[in-house]
């Protein structure tokens, strides 16, 4: 990490993946009464997690459907002496997840309005196609793209509120 400036941004972004994108409703998931926790290795941010077994700990890997979206609410830490910035929660802390609502996120494929939104198995990770041709190693979130864009570029995703 550089003590000193290194770039000059001459526009803001309009977002940042994890970060909520409108103000329309938004949901969490329900907790159990001591909260969710992130598992031992950690909680990516802007990633689906899956619930482990124990109801409390959460990761970026499992099967079925997800049971949210990690998003970026001061959820991450720097933990290490000068480091610049993080997007993990750190194994043991507190975890909020987003059942539904709009949130800024960063897909690997391109993503077009109406898409469905896929998590994969191993890292919690998006990636879009339509409805149905879910890519392999991904499940289906049951969030679309509301704002697509070019693969690795910050898109927006709405998740039910059903």
């Amino acid at each position: 990490m550089s003590e000193f400036q290194t770039a000059v941004n001459y526009t803001w972004p309009q977002g940042f993946p994890g970060a909520i994108a409108s103000a329309n409703p938004r949901r969490s998931v329900i907790s159990p009464e001591a909260g969710f926790r992130a598992g031992p290795s950690g909680l990516t941010i802007a990633a689906f997690a899956w619930v482990n077994q124990d109801g409390l700990t959460v990761s970026n890997t499992g099967t079925g459907k997800p049971a949210g979206f990690v998003h970026r609410d001061q959820q991450g830490l720097t933990t290490q002496y000068l480091q610049s910035s993080t997007m993990t929660i750190p194994g043991g802390f507190g975890v909020t997840l987003s059942s539904g609502g709009d949130y800024w996120a960063r897909s690997s494929t391109p993503a077009s309005r109406g898409d469905s939104v896929f998590a994969s198995t191993t890292d919690g990770s998006i990636q879009t196609a339509s409805a149905g041709n879910a890519p392999q190693g991904t499940v289906d979130t049951g969030w679309t793209v509301s704002q697509g864009g070019p693969a690795g570029t910050d898109i927006i995703i709405t998740g039910p509120l059903s």
